[in-house]
């Protein structure tokens, strides 16, 4: 016995979609030019008619209601749109500002004065406080650049607390502007020959030296004004260095690629205390950076740099504000070491110390005499205007 099925029908509940066709424009060169789409010349998108457009097409285009305006099927054409780069969101910047760990200098002793020691490294507690920083540091996956004053115990606080940023590629860039102020010895550098025998990193290739001279290790100001100017110079290069870390470029003869992603951009400076402090505009010593302590801290915004903060000055973030930075307990024991003036290597370190000091005093002699010159020849120059 046969059968047969008769075949299922599904009525339609109303009409298929009309199909909206799409046509690109011919672009409207600026020039006289006979070609149209000419690739020479940018085209001019015409304004008006785009936003006609745009605003004719609605969901009644792709939905079975009915409609009022043109019938479906027709073409609709489009301008030729300017070409625009691809929509990126701008990252942030954020600077994280790090205060080297204890150095042998930073200890206190009634019988030695360690600031007589010339470029301190740092003390074993030193070392464990740069440790602690390094796991207690919560921006170590956004660091995209590195930077630190080339005096020892701020080399070594970058390189002991944080591996992992070189670990990634991030080369340390020593930085002799961030030094600290004052010509003690402790604050006077070692050469660059000393300095790649005794840091192995600069041998790897992890520390990077082109900002560096010859006889860099020498303090040469002499007074507040250079300091002030050497921490307005500093500002403007950070300044100028953020808009390179956003979209590439030269800084201080060093290329740099521009940022892809949308991740902020971090940026890590390892100095010096008296420095940062001024560096910040702190008014009292009391907003000083304990050793080894990092704040955040970001330039304004162009809104509030229209209601008048001053383009170069550094705000601190809210969330560093808020955090409290706690000392490690010191757990090894406290540096105590005898120095001893006798060896040759401490006499001529000694005598190059004092030529220094004395070339500097020099120099503030001679600031001064051509300053009184100046003055006496303005005075001269009054007495004939009178005459």
């Amino acid at each position: 016995m046969s059968s047969s099925v008769a075949p299922l029908k599904i009525p339609s509940k109303g009409l298929l979609a009309s199909v909206v066709t799409m046509s690109v424009s011919p672009s409207k060169c600026s020039n006289t030019c006979p070609k149209e789409n000419c690739a020479v010349h940018s085209p001019e998108v015409d304004c008006k008619e785009l936003e006609d457009i745009m605003g004719r097409l609605c969901l009644s285009d792709v939905t079975n209601k009915p409609r009022s305006g043109p019938a479906p099927g027709l073409g609709v054409t489009l301008p030729r749109p300017r070409l625009f780069s691809p929509f990126v969101r701008i990252p942030k910047v954020r600077w994280h500002f790090v205060r080297h760990a204890q150095a042998v200098h930073n200890v206190r002793n009634k019988d030695y004065d360690y600031t007589t020691f010339r470029d301190t490294d740092l003390t074993e507690h030193g070392r464990d406080q740069a440790r602690a920083l390094g796991l207690s540091f919560p921006f170590a996956d956004n660091i995209k650049y590195e930077f630190a004053s080339a005096l020892r115990r701020a080399i070594n606080t970058a390189l002991i607390a944080f591996p992992i940023v070189n670990a990634r590629g991030v080369k340390l860039i020593l930085w002799d502007e961030l030094r600290e102020f004052g010509g003690a010895q402790c604050n006077t550098g070692s050469s660059l020959h000393r300095l790649h025998e005794n840091i192995r990193e600069i041998r790897t290739g992890v520390v990077n030296t082109e900002l560096l001279y010859g006889g860099w290790e020498w303090q040469h100001e002499t007074g507040a004004a250079e300091r002030k100017e050497r921490v307005e110079r500093v500002k403007k290069d950070m300044k100028e260095f953020e808009q390179v870390a956003i979209h590439g470029g030269t800084w201080k003869g060093m290329v740099f690629m521009p940022h892809y992603g949308e991740d902020d951009i971090g940026i890590l400076v390892v100095s010096h205390g008296a420095f940062m402090a001024k560096l910040m505009n702190y008014p009292t010593p009391g907003q000083n950076w304990s050793n080894a302590e990092y704040r955040t801290f970001k330039f304004p915004s162009d809104e509030k740099i229209a209601a008048g903060c001053p383009p170069l000055h550094f705000i601190q973030t809210k969330a560093s504000y808020a955090k409290e930075h706690i000392p490690i307990k010191q757990t090894a024991p406290t540096y105590n070491a005898v120095i001893d003036n006798t060896t040759q290597d401490r006499l001529d370190e000694i005598q190059e110390y004092n030529t220094h000091v004395e070339a500097c005093a020099r120099k503030v002699r001679m600031r001064k005499a051509q300053a009184f010159g100046e003055l006496m020849k303005n005075i001269g120059a009054d007495e004939d205007t009178r005459e």
